[in-house]
């Protein structure tokens, strides 16, 4: 007998040969099913696009965060550098032994100038650039102020010892002060100054014995009084003295000096770091000799210029285009400005070591600072080099005590 085959509705011929197809050996079934070896390829293609692509913005990305960050600390270190100029700037020419007569100084050594010739390689590579140094004199206070403390004192006046007919004794020469610290109290050493606020009497410090916040002064001859200009001795004049008078320890007749030097900070940089660094030490009429500790202001510093003014800073004198002169020759074309500018008060700078205590000239200082590292993005070149990235900051500025005439 013949077999007839089912009728299948047209609409469900399609799903039935599909599900035939499905079922036939070899072929996959349900979720076993893959992409073929050209779908593959096509997808690895276009996931190492997206790689690369994504990649690359990474990369810009961590460039410019490094790069963001290498020149915000450069600029902290300008700023600060600058900060730390205007503060010690304002203290040049700060005369505290003696407010009517200025200190007895030499022409070798003046008391505010600027050396132009210093010439240094910043790179090690051969390359000079110009640098200045900057020198000036201060009578440079500790950060504090004791009170004397007359209690159980024996000290005689000057007046008191003439009735006496008596000679002064060291017990006259002897005074107790309350430093409120013991912190404060043991940075008051021999050689410093003290002075009395009731009269201003100044005294020399030979001797110096620390008690807790307390210390006790022995005042002796100073061995610099020809320096300070404080009489034959610079003894204290034995006047009488009021209990809880208010007592200034001073390191009399500073010098400093700040310039640019090469240091070996980091291993890795075997040639040197430049830095802005801040030497100090006792004046010295044949020159400068530091003998304190050395304070480095910044690091990575290119540049350190200083100029000065007296036409209100329409033209600047110094810079490069000093850096084969003299401090000589920049006095002298400060006094040309002086007498071009007509003042009915005009006063040579040879008038006297102290001019700029009677002439109150601008004052610029440029501070460079460079980047830690170099970067082929910091480069200007049609073909980018390793270069640092560098920025220059000015101060401008007639210090506290510039035009503070004493006499």
């Amino acid at each position: 007998m013949d077999s007839v085959l089912p009728l299948i509705p047209l609409g469900q011929v399609a799903p039935a040969l599909w599900a035939r197809t499905r079922r036939r050996p070899g072929r996959c079934t349900g979720s076993a099913c893959g992409f073929s070896l050209v779908e593959l390829l096509v997808a690895l293609v276009f996931t190492m696009m997206l790689m690369a692509g994504m990649a690359a913005v990474f990369k810009s990305s961590l460039s410019t965060f490094y790069t963001s960050g290498e020149k915000l600390s450069s600029s902290r270190r300008n700023r600060m550098s600058i900060d730390l100029l205007s503060d010690d700037l304002n203290n040049a020419g700060m005369y505290l032994v003696d407010l009517s007569t200025p200190p007895s100084v030499a022409s070798t050594n003046p008391p505010f100038w600027i050396n132009p010739s210093k010439v240094t390689d910043w790179n090690g590579t051969g390359v000079t650039q110009g640098a200045d140094q900057l020198l000036f004199y201060t009578d440079e206070p500790l950060p504090f102020e004791g009170e004397l403390d007359m209690t159980g004192s024996t000290s005689k006046s000057a007046p008191e010892l003439v009735v006496e007919e008596a000679s002064a004794a060291q017990t006259d020469f002897t005074y107790k002060v309350d430093c409120r610290e013991s912190a404060y109290a043991k940075q008051v050493k021999v050689g410093d100054l003290f002075i009395l606020k009731d009269s201003w009497e100044v005294g020399y410090i030979s001797s110096v014995t620390a008690t807790g916040a307390s210390v006790t002064l022995v005042a002796g001859a100073d061995p610099n009084v020809g320096i300070t200009g404080r009489g034959g001795s610079g003894l204290p004049s034995r006047a009488n003295h009021l209990d809880g008078t208010r007592v200034v320890f001073v390191h009399p007749g500073q010098m400093v000096r700040y310039s640019i030097e090469r240091l070996k900070l980091d291993p890795a940089v075997p040639d040197g770091i430049p830095c802005l660094v801040r030497d100090q030490g006792g004046y010295a009429t044949g020159g400068f000799t530091a003998n304190g500790t050395r304070q480095i202001i910044t690091e990575n510093v290119s540049g350190f210029r200083v100029y000065l003014s007296a036409d209100s800073g329409n033209t600047w004198i110094g810079g490069p285009s000093y850096d084969d002169k003299t401090w000589a020759d920049m006095r002298s074309a400060l006094d040309s400005q002086l007498q071009t500018a007509g003042r009915t008060d005009y006063k040579s700078t040879a008038s006297s070591e102290h001019w700029f205590r009677s002439i109150p000239v601008l004052v610029r200082v440029d501070v460079t600072t460079r980047t830690a590292t170099q970067r082929t993005e910091f480069s200007d070149a049609s073909t980018p080099t390793l270069a640092y990235k560098e920025q220059t900051q000015s101060l401008v500025m007639v210090p506290r005590h510039f035009g503070l005439t004493m006499n």
